[in-house]
């Protein structure tokens, strides 16, 4: 993933132009221009920058309005790689990019309220460290708080819940839904608020960036993800600390809320490895035990089982031609519903695998309610309940 290397020069860029504005150094817009650049090969939501610098610049006044062309720089980068790409490749790959993202959200996607509902669960549940330095302690707070959430896990319930594939508890998956967006509201209202205190041109680049950010991970993404969400992080860590500061008086209260979402973000970090771990297990022991053999393997399953699967050259199932040939061995999640099925008649034995996962955390798991890679799998970025073992079953096809 990108996503990361493209946040380091998101920052950088923002730092080279408010340094360049600041001190009218037309040597640090220029590098901020090449880190845009950068920043957009590396994931295309770095042009959103552009925007985002163009508004700021001139809410500074009329007169920061020359080194507007600056930006013109990272324009210039893409437009050429669209070139470059199409004449390579034979398409543009960004507007492709584009196209591609919009046909497959159109024909997935659910109702607009149910798709704003999930964005704000994975918003608030993706950032729920800010919730730790939000004022609770106040009455009116905690009651508004209380309400929303109440109100939001109602709407969970009848608008999500009712259409998604879970296993297990339901009421927790929509009651945490309930919780997350209620954070994720919130996070939308710190922006907007800070702006109407603040008035100035900083406010407005934050609430810009959380707001662009949040706009695009709901509604112009393939589906929710995590990733996407991702350039909000620091604008929202600045808005909460910010926030958390002005009402703290003794210094040693600022750490009791950092060290609750340490452990809080370690936890979900420690649940994400072990499931993705049993997915490098799983493909392990097939391959030990079907290595010499793996022309005649097929594999249902996507992510890291997949990736681990074709390191060693076992080949997926096709869903589009799905006979399999007397002697095949099909392996994964077979039970899964959401993969194509085999006809029972055609299963001779069944070899069942079971690996332990995190005991009460799931990241992403068919079933748990759970899609932190993507909202297809699930309407909660995460989620706290009993999660059962994984299962990998290897069917002998006769």
């Amino acid at each position: 993933m990108c996503d990361v290397m493209m946040l380091a020069l998101w920052i950088w860029a923002l730092e080279f132009w408010l340094a360049g504005l600041d001190r009218r150094q037309w040597w640090c817009l220029l590098v901020s221009a090449a880190l845009i650049s950068a920043a957009a090969l590396t994931k295309y939501f770095g042009l959103a920058l552009l925007p985002l610098l163009a508004v700021y610049t001139l809410g500074r006044g009329r007169r920061f309005a020359i080194y507007l062309p600056f930006l013109l720089i990272p324009l210039a980068v893409i437009s050429n790689y669209e070139l470059i790409s199409e004449e390579k490749y034979g398409r543009a790959l960004f507007s492709a990019a584009m196209m591609a993202s919009s046909s497959i959200s159109s024909t997935t996607r659910p109702s607009h309220l149910a798709q704003l509902l999930m964005g704000l669960a994975f918003g608030g549940g993706c950032l729920i460290s800010a919730s730790f330095f939000a004022p609770l302690g106040r009455g009116k707070i905690l009651l508004a708080g209380t309400i929303v959430f109440a109100v939001f896990a109602v709407a969970f319930k009848f608008l999500i819940v009712s259409w998604v594939y879970l296993e297990g508890n339901e009421a927790l998956v929509w009651l945490e839904g309930g919780l997350f967006a209620a954070i994720g509201t919130g996070i939308v209202v710190l922006a907007a608020t800070n702006l109407v205190q603040q008035k100035n041109p900083e406010a407005l680049l934050l609430t810009l960036w959380v707001f662009g950010t949040f706009a695009f991970a709901t509604w112009f993404n393939w589906s929710i993800t995590a990733r996407t969400l991702l350039p909000m992080a620091p604008a929202v860590a600045i808005l909460a600390i910010t926030q958390f500061e002005q009402r703290q008086k003794r210094s040693w209260s600022k750490y009791a809320p950092l060290l609750a979402a340490a452990l809080l973000s370690i936890m979900i970090a420690a649940a994400d490895y072990r499931q993705a771990n049993c997915a490098r297990t799983a493909a392990r022991l097939y391959q030990q035990r079907f290595g010499a053999e793996a022309s005649n393997i097929r594999f249902l399953g996507h992510w890291g089982f997949q990736y681990y699967m074709e390191h060693w050259g076992a080949k997926p199932f096709d869903r589009n031609h799905p006979e399999l040939v007397r002697g095949s061995i099909l392996v994964g999640t077979l039970s899964d519903p959401d993969l194509a099925q085999v006809p029972r008649q055609k299963v001779g034995t069944v070899d069942e695998t079971v690996l332990s996962a995190f005991p009460f955390v799931a990241t992403s798991r068919i079933g748990s309610g759970a899609g932190f890679y993507s909202s297809y799998g699930g309407p909660l970025p995460w989620i706290i309940k009993k999660i059962p073992p994984e299962r990998y079953d290897a069917a002998h096809i006769r």
